[in-house]
């Protein structure tokens, strides 16, 4: 049986209009920000421990913040937000992770950072009924139309591809000197279905442009050698190098074409990789200089709508007041607007249940530059957000400063050519 609960707006009718809701805890009194002191519980399946646990945990650092605000604010229509928190280091675990949220009559699921665990995932949490809502992972198969009640906020690993070549051909070509349909392109990356999406987007794009695709490498995941492969790319001698990596194969592969002083004109990260702090703290200065499309730690918030400016300004006090003043990283700015469009959908549901968050859901039409973090929401058929798209960033002096789009930009692109190894970038 599913536990009962008062929605904030049935608080003000009779008992016998109360609404039921899917995976809710007994009143706690708190209520948190003055709410009603009811509670609702979201699942969240994150890859807290293992490999992914360095973004992972920073989802989950972002969207507990959007929680606090959330319930602060007075909940969803007087209903505090609570989480129930799953480890999912990899694939069965994410599986039992989704078994025992269900188990506890929790099916409203956050999630996940990778694409492998969120497919692991969404079949069991849907399979019963239950809402799978995904901030950041990027693999096509999760929104292609096969589970219903699944919602990705961010786009797809395909138009991470894309959107680096498309990059490529309106900076970085000028920079260089070249027209477009003359560069050549490399790419690398990991074996998995965020690599082969990747490369999918890429060669799309590349093939239209007329652009020469010099190299196709796929190595494994937990690769910690990657000489072989930065002595291709040297072989194939890009224009433009793009990579698809996690953390640590994004440091072996880096450490590897710096022994081999391999140095393409421009380096593009698509994603986890060359996105945060890891990747400087593994290479340091030479870390400088590498682009990286995917999401962003910041924006110039003067190019958001006056509410989404208000709600990113909270976020980064927030974080910072409860981080030493660390500033959030992009997995953090990723865990609080996918959580804080969830959080609206549930605001426009008629009840806290799956199917009502759902057509919420689908129903939500926010403009770009409507979300803390640029995007805008409006989903397919799917459960695909057609208003997001990915920022261009650039390590510069040991910080990602997003370069692109310009009105949320906070710095310019640098660095084209790349200077080599021993050279300040």
């Amino acid at each position: 049986m599913k536990k009962t609960l008062l929605t904030g707006l049935a608080l003000a009718l009779t008992a016998a209009t109360a609404i039921g809701l899917a995976g809710c805890s007994a009143p706690n009194g708190s209520g948190e920000g003055g709410g009603s002191g009811e509670t609702l519980t979201v699942g969240r399946i994150l890859p807290l421990t293992g490999p992914l646990a360095g973004l992972g945990t920073r989802v989950a650092a972002g969207s507990e913040i959007a929680r606090q605000i959330i319930n602060e604010e007075g909940g969803i229509n007087g209903v505090s937000i609570e989480f129930k928190d799953q480890d999912a280091p990899d694939e069965e675990a994410a599986r039992r992770a989704a078994e025992r949220l269900l188990n506890e009559d929790v099916d409203i699921v956050l999630g996940s950072y990778g694409s492998a665990i969120a497919l692991a995932a969404i079949p069991v949490i849907t399979g019963e009924g239950g809402l799978y809502w995904e901030t950041g992972a990027s693999a096509v198969a999760i929104t292609d139309g096969t589970y219903d009640n699944v919602y990705r906020y961010a786009s797809t690993a395909q138009q991470l591809g894309a959107d680096a070549v498309n990059f490529s051909a309106d900076v970085i070509a000028e920079k260089l000197g070249k027209a477009p349909g003359d560069l050549k392109i490399a790419w690398a990356g990991v074996n998995n279905t965020y690599g082969s999406d990747v490369l999918t987007g890429m060669k799309a794009v590349a093939d239209a442009d007329g652009m020469e695709f010099v190299l196709e490498e796929a190595y494994p995941v937990d690769s910690s050698d990657l000489t072989s492969v930065a002595l291709k790319i040297r072989d194939s001698a890009p224009d433009v190098l793009v990579l698809t990596s996690y953390d640590a194969d994004a440091a072996a592969l880096g450490r590897a074409l710096r022994a081999a002083d391999v140095t393409p004109p421009a380096i593009i990260g698509t994603g986890g990789g060359h996105v945060n702090e890891a990747w400087m703290e593994a290479m340091g200065d030479s870390g400088n200089g590498f682009f990286n499309v995917g999401f962003t730690p910041a924006v110039n918030s003067e190019g958001l709508t006056p509410e989404a400016k208000s709600t990113y300004e909270k976020f980064v006090e927030k974080f910072k007041a409860t981080n030493n003043g660390e500033a959030p990283g992009t997995f953090d700015m990723n865990g609080f607007a996918g959580a804080m469009a969830l959080f609206e959908a549930m605001k426009q549901a008629e009840d806290l249940t799956p199917d009502g968050i759902a057509a919420a859901a689908d129903a939500l039409d926010l403009p770009e530059r409507s979300m803390p973090d640029g995007l805008g929401v409006k989903f397919d058929a799917n459960g695909q957000n057609e208003r997001s798209f990915f920022f261009v960033g650039q390590w510069q002096d040991g910080e990602m400063v997003p370069v692109y789009p310009l009105d949320l930009g906070l710095g310019e692109p640098r660095s084209i050519p790349l200077p080599g190894w021993n050279e300040a970038r």
